[in-house]
């Protein structure tokens, strides 16, 4: 009884780890201000704006602070497009699809701290905005 099952366990175990792998979407560094190519869809990502609101590691905050990306889209063929990706924002969301992907905001870097440790107000081409891509979902 034991031996069967510790056998669903492990199956079930597998089922799950093979399920978050085809789950997971490919992800994209954008540099502020540059122009990158999504693999294999001929789209390009431009990361023209950041706002960076995050909370500082050595302050108490309430919230993780809001990161506002500004994105212009163009795909492959036809006109280009401009979204907002926003962890916590009115006019934008983590998630959007356009020109045939959804794409999502994963990260952005550097910290908040590393950009404080600048000495001086951030550029755009500071920041690399991590975001995943892929199909649209039904």
């Amino acid at each position: 009884m034991h031996a069967l099952l510790a056998a669903a366990l492990l199956t079930l175990i597998a089922s799950v780890a093979m399920a978050e792998t085809e789950l997971a979407q490919p992800e994209v560094i954008l540099q502020g201000g540059l122009t990158t190519t999504v693999p294999d869809t001929g789209a390009t990502l431009l990361l023209s704006d950041i706002t960076d609101q995050r909370c500082p590691s050595n302050v108490e905050c309430f919230w993780e602070g809001m990161i506002r990306a500004k994105i212009t889209v163009t795909p492959a063929t036809g006109a280009a497009t401009d979204i907002v990706l926003c962890n916590l924002c009115d006019d934008g969301s983590r998630s959007a699809t356009v020109a045939g992907l959804d794409l999502t905001l994963v990260a952005l870097s550097p910290t908040k701290d590393d950009v404080g440790a600048l000495g001086r107000d951030p550029l755009l081409a500071d920041y690399a905005l991590t975001v995943a891509y892929g199909p649209p979902s039904r």
